[in-house]
């Protein structure tokens, strides 16, 4: 709305419908002269109603009568366009504080006709994370992580944004806004960056899905950072060199063992001969163990709720809930270990020297870590000991379809996408005899106990 000049302030009259034997108006007109233009403060206002709304915003010109009559013309424009379906109130006033509140409404009355310019990526980002909690297709640990990343990287870039400004060359800068932030003096990696655009992509594609936006594709031309072999992140375990996979040897795995504490002996051994994920490893109960048949049940996993508490649940996948005949390396560990439940009474078969749940943020930081410190080994995450099983597994040239069955694959595909550069031979050996003969070896030169 622009015009200008000086007036004394008044109100601008609104005239009564015309009585139909007058000459008819234009087409395209706000005929009854809906709404109204208005002096407050000393600038011309607008005054009208929207999606059962009052709308009162300015129009940033001093009051005169011309202008008054310019806004008045454009008002009468949108209150036509209201009544045809294609007033936009976001166009009209960009720089209102109701901006998005009124593309909110558009959004619930008009459904699928707003455009990637009319909807804003904080509010759909938000309303996409309800639903992600509402259909329960992700745990809660994903939902923690989907609501972290939201609200300290996504939404403080994105959040004023509508998704039609979001590209490649805009996500190339959100990549170097988001190095820029610095936890602890050090820079955010590139594997964390590409955690972010997890979610990131599903809030893009789900909106276009709402939408019917068939063009929209903010991702065209774009790619992600590489990763590169020594990057520092905030992992909470100091700088190093970050791989997915770094497994122990067979001499780290006796290393580490001399200096663990009698009472985690047991778990660790299961945990590296077992090749269980720690979450699946600190939910066994008494009941799952089938001692008679040597057989153990995996049927739960412990992982964090939204909130990050410790829950209680399902495994992984379907394929995850499995048996594993034990071998004779991970029946030595349990029966170790029952030795030590027994004596505490815990409802989960591995528990802390007190007899309570294990807390896999309180294993990681008072036994993990300082065991790794002090035997002078590479720190590294819990879940390599799941990664040691597959590789020595592969190395002694076990069955990879034994050894997926164990992990809780489905098939042997991600045994031979992330182990392959680890097998050295295969002699089609389909029960675990020849990992279990390394791991009996390793009591033989660490001793049974410290």
């Amino acid at each position: 709305m622009a015009a200008q000049g000086t007036a004394s302030a008044q109100v601008v009259p609104i005239p009564k419908p015309r009585k139909r034997a007058e000459k008819a108006r234009k087409s395209g007109l706000n005929t009854n002269k809906e709404g109204s233009v208005r002096n407050v403060n000393g600038k011309v206002y607008v005054d009208f109603i929207y999606l059962g709304e009052r709308v009162r915003e300015s129009s940033e010109l001093p009051w005169s009568e011309k202008n008054a009559k310019e806004v008045r013309e454009q008002l009468d424009k949108v209150v036509v366009q209201i009544k045809d379906g294609t007033f936009k109130f976001a166009e009209v006033f960009p720089q209102s504080k109701k901006t998005d509140y009124f593309t909110k409404l558009e959004r619930e009355a008009l459904g699928s006709e707003l455009t990637p310019d009319q909807v804003a990526f904080r509010e759909f980002a938000f309303e996409w994370l309800d639903l992600k909690r509402g259909l329960d297709d992700v745990t809660g640990r994903t939902l923690r992580e989907y609501k972290s990343y939201l609200t300290h990287y996504l939404v403080p870039f994105f959040g004023k944004k509508r998704f039609a400004e979001i590209n490649a060359y805009v996500l190339k800068e959100f990549i170097s806004w988001a190095k820029g932030l610095k936890l602890k003096g050090i820079s955010v990696s590139n594997e964390s960056i590409k955690r972010y655009f997890v979610p990131l992509r599903m809030i893009c594609e789900d909106a276009a899905k709402k939408y019917g936006w068939t063009s929209f594709n903010p991702f065209h031309g774009f790619r992600l950072p590489r990763s590169r072999g020594n990057t520092s992140g905030n992992n909470g375990e100091g700088s190093k060199k970050r791989e997915d996979i770094l497994p122990f040897t067979m001499e780290e795995v006796w290393k580490l063992r001399r200096h663990l504490p009698g009472h985690w002996i047991p778990y660790f051994d299961f945990a590296f001969s077992s090749g269980l994920r720690p979450g699946e490893l600190i939910a066994v109960k008494p009941e799952d163990i089938d001692w008679s048949k040597g057989v153990l049940r995996i049927q739960r996993a412990i992982t964090l709720d939204e909130e990050g508490q410790r829950i209680e649940g399902g495994t992984k996948n379907q394929y995850s809930r499995r048996e594993i005949e034990l071998t004779p390396a991970m029946l030595e560990a349990l029966k170790a270990q029952r030795a030590i439940h027994d004596n505490l009474g815990c409802e989960y078969f591995f528990c802390t020297p007190n007899g309570y749940p294990v807390h896999l943020s309180n294993l990681r930081r008072k036994v993990w870590i300082p065991t790794l410190k002090e035997a002078g080994l590479i720190v590294r995450a819990l879940k390599q000991t799941r990664h040691t099983f597959a590789t020595l597994a592969l190395g002694c040239g076990e069955d990879p379809n034994w050894i997926a069955s164990v992990m809780g694959h489905c098939d042997t595909q991600m045994i031979f996408k992330h182990y392959t550069r680890y097998v050295k031979g295969a002699t089609g050996v389909s029960n675990g005899t020849s990992v279990n003969a390394v791991f009996q070896e390793t009591k033989v030169e660490s001793g049974n106990g410290r």
